[in-house]
């Protein structure tokens, strides 16, 4: 490794001599000069306990395995990466990554501010062994080239307590890549993190895939801000099922699929555990481009069986869909009586599509051999099924102060907004913050503040 110091230059004091009235006159020391962080290339994979030490720079030179013991990565170290290269804890390994609000931890491109762009290096990645729901209870993560047998890539188990660590007060930016369609690096990928994992205050920005995805396991997601992401900004499938809490999703116009893309099992869409998170105060914003065109983007997307309960949410100027409810088994969850499956409740629908007054249809054609075979497989009709009274749900402006800003975005209510009454938000229930009260992840107090950034390269 290499390690590059600053020299440190210090001054002799200089006493005055005793003279006419001036014995307590002295010339105070001036502080010495910081040195500069020490700047350390990763080359080799971590085995032991290891800590990288704030105010250093770290550069990821390749693919970096934790392979054993705890990464502890302390408030203010910058993590760069180099093209190719990813940070991955293993399932037999923890990462301690504890940043504050002025002092963040950033992954962040290894390329010059002002070069850098979506793609660059590979992201962080977290596997642990909770379970999820492919056939064996294990399985490689997404965004290796050749995975098969390899220890350092599994996931998955039967400990849905797992802790796969601690990722706080952090940054991802410009991370995340395709080695080929369905096997992507995304800024952050779990893979079967268990309940005890703590990821909060989050941030993850411009990634070129996904902002996150959870593959399955139960690990809570809580303060979490995606912006601008090349493809969805929350995927979970394989039976995620954890706790979220002030979420906020931001798209631009020139990228983005959706907000939200929710799948269970690609292939049995009744494969247990189901897809099924809880999902408190969130604000979707979609980029308010007009409808139709390239990219298609959508606020929240439920197919292959996924399932969700969302309340206390916005979801605003999203230039094609709000919600598609796709094919008959996540159809099935929603229609379910009682405490289904699939709901939305106390939530705010704002011109998607340009409709305020509205939310619009999104069918689901079935097509073979080129040929539109059923217009509507699901015959789920998103308007009729979610603008319910029953479901405190409305189309009606959230009032936000700025969030469709994309360098500067303020996602806090206005004064006076129906966001911020009360009467319009659920109560969280025990494991979420009771006391937010409000419709989306903002209220009073901007959380944001200090500690995210939004560079545009």
């Amino acid at each position: 490794m290499k390690r590059l110091f600053a020299s440190i230059l210090t001054l002799s004091s200089l006493v005055l001599g005793a003279g006419c009235g001036d014995d307590d006159k002295k010339t105070e020391n001036p502080p010495p000069v910081q040195p500069d962080g020490e700047k350390v290339n990763v080359t080799e994979n971590i085995t032991q306990d290891t800590t990288w030490k704030s105010g250093n720079t770290y550069t990821l030179t390749k693919y970096i395995f934790v392979e054993k013991g705890t990464l502890t990565i302390e408030a203010g170290v910058t993590i760069k990466g180099e093209r190719g290269s990813a940070l991955i804890i293993t399932r037999n390994a923890r990462i301690n990554a504890v940043g504050t609000a002025e002092k963040p931890i950033v992954f962040t491109s290894s390329k010059e501010p002002g070069q850098r762009e979506p793609g660059n290096w590979g992201g962080v990645v977290l596997l642990g062994k909770a379970r999820i729901n492919v056939s064996g209870g294990e399985t490689n993560i997404e965004g290796f080239f050749s995975t098969s047998g390899n220890e350092l890539t599994k996931y998955g188990g039967q400990d849905d307590a797992h802790n796969c660590g601690t990722l706080k007060y952090a940054r991802i930016e410009f991370a995340g890549f395709e080695l080929a369609p369905n096997n992507e690096l995304n800024g952050l990928t779990t893979g079967a993190c268990g309940s005890t994992t703590d990821i909060d205050y989050l941030q993850v920005h411009k990634g070129l895939d996904d902002g996150i995805e959870m593959f399955g396991g139960t690990a809570p997601l809580k303060h979490i801000v995606i912006t601008q992401a090349d493809d969805d900004a929350l995927d979970y499938d394989q039976g995620y099922s954890g706790k979220v809490q002030f979420l906020v999703v931001q798209q631009s116009a020139a990228v983005g699929d959706r907000a939200i893309e929710a799948s269970s099992n690609k292939t049995t869409a009744t494969q247990e555990p189901i897809s099924i998170p809880e999902i408190w105060n969130a604000t979707f914003i979609g980029s308010n481009a007009d409808p139709g065109g390239n990219p298609s983007q959508e606020g929240l997307v439920f197919n292959t069986g996924a399932g969700g309960k969302l309340r206390n949410v916005i979801v605003a100027y999203f230039k094609d869909q709000a919600v598609d409810v796709d094919g008959l088994a996540s159809a099935a969850l929603f229609n379910e009586v009682g405490d289904s499956r699939l709901s939305i409740r106390n939530t705010f629908f704002w011109d998607n599509a340009n409709l305020t007054n509205s939310i619009p249809f999104a069918p689901n054609p079935r097509v073979e051999n080129g040929v539109t075979v059923d217009p509507d497989v699901s015959k789920f009709n998103e308007a009729e099924k979610i603008l319910v009274a029953t479901n405190a749900v409305k189309t009606q402006d959230p009032q936000l102060t700025d969030a469709l800003n994309l360098a500067s975005p303020n996602f806090a209510p206005k004064a006076g907004s129906p966001a911020l009454n009360p009467d319009n938000a659920a109560t969280p229930p025990a494991g979420f913050d009771a006391s937010a009260r409000f419709v989306g992840a903002v209220g009073t107090t901007n959380w944001l503040a200090g500690w995210t950034a939004f560079p545009q390269n």
